[in-house]
């Protein structure tokens, strides 16, 4: 079981909705909990004004809803947003702020498209593919977002479906990212999907005419084919 641990201040009556994750929060350690476990999902938009004034009415942090405020229109950096919150409870350690530190300096100076893609590619890189599907879907619904850099989503993407062998969307998108980025490993992924998706269609023999078993064909195409993200 894990560790107890107190609450430093009051319980709000009414919680904090998080909506990338449909999690409500009833305290500022349950919402650090949830910037620890969820760095991921961490960007410009989590320093919402709706979170400062629930702080602010809620949990009655005046003073930290304060300098949160001060901070936000000095033009504040996610960064020392996060870790004005982590260091106002007892429920991060130093190496925990230390470590979202670190991952959310990455956002620097970085547009909200940019955020938003590098949260999707880290979504696949953790096999969170569903997740990282939802993103680079809305990602690709940005105006503004074309050429290369939709050709790049689509290929990661592509990579998603692949991982929840949906071979044939995954087919799809390589081929939509392709006619965009004209990477050829885009192109060499869509012919190997392809190929996987047909492997995978109903009427199969149950053995290949060479002799490999299916599973085992699916698991050499699936590492031959799924990358890291572009």
């Amino acid at each position: 079981m894990g560790e107890l641990l107190l609450c430093s201040h009051g319980l709000a009556y009414v919680p904090y909705y998080i909506e990338t994750i449909a999690l409500n929060v009833y305290s500022l350690e349950e919402l650090c909990c949830y910037m620890v476990q969820n760095m991921d999902l961490l960007g410009p938009s989590f320093m919402e004004d709706e979170l400062i004034e629930w702080i602010d009415a809620e949990l009655e942090m005046h003073a930290l809803a304060g300098r949160l405020r001060d901070l936000k229109s000095d033009g504040m950096r996610l960064s020392a947003f996060v870790t004005t919150l982590a260091e106002s409870c007892n429920y991060c350690s130093g190496e925990e702020i230390s470590s979202m530190q670190k991952v959310l300096l990455e956002y620097e100076n970085k547009s909200e498209t940019e955020c938003r893609k590098i949260r999707a590619d880290r979504l696949l890189q953790k096999k969170r593919y569903g997740a990282s599907i939802l993103e680079y879907r809305k990602l690709l619904e940005v105006p503004g977002v074309c050429g290369a850099l939709a050709g790049n989503i689509y290929h990661n993407l592509g990579t998603a479906y692949a991982g929840l062998f949906c071979f044939w969307e995954a087919a799809d998108c390589y081929g939509k990212a392709y006619e965009r980025n004209r990477n050829p490993l885009s192109l060499q992924q869509q012919q190997s999907a392809l190929m996987l998706a047909e492997d995978t269609l109903p009427d199969q023999k149950e053995q290949k005419d060479d002799g490999v078993p299916p599973k085992e064909l699916l698991r050499r195409w699936k590492e031959a084919y799924i990358k890291g993200c572009k």
